[in-house]
């Protein structure tokens, strides 16, 4: 995922410094994977709350449809970032303190 990121990062119409962000992203994307998968098992009632993978390659497919324009500085990236994390990871979570825990 560092590979795939900073390469999208990089390419014209991004500002130089974003690259940078690439490996601290993924790094506490994976984090929050691990979390989310120890912590948030399935029950009877959150079946639904089974992770893996796939949700993780989610967040950064969803980055990277973002377009240079729309993203011009780090906090921007970040932002994006929080948000795809959120859609994918907490917008599946029925419990608020499930929720409060993410």
């Amino acid at each position: 995922f560092t590979t795939i990121l900073s390469g999208f990062l990089s390419q014209d119409g991004f500002s130089k410094d974003l690259k940078e962000l690439a490996a601290p992203i993924v790094n506490s994307s994976i984090s929050i994977y691990e979390r989310v998968q120890h912590d948030m098992l399935p029950t009877p009632m959150k079946s639904h709350y089974t992770f893996n993978l796939r949700d993780l390659s989610k967040v950064f497919q969803g980055v990277l449809m973002v377009l240079p324009k729309h993203i011009p500085a780090k906090d921007d990236v970040l932002r994006l970032w929080v948000h795809e994390e959120s859609r994918v990871f907490r917008d599946r979570l029925i419990d608020e303190d499930d929720r409060i825990t993410f």
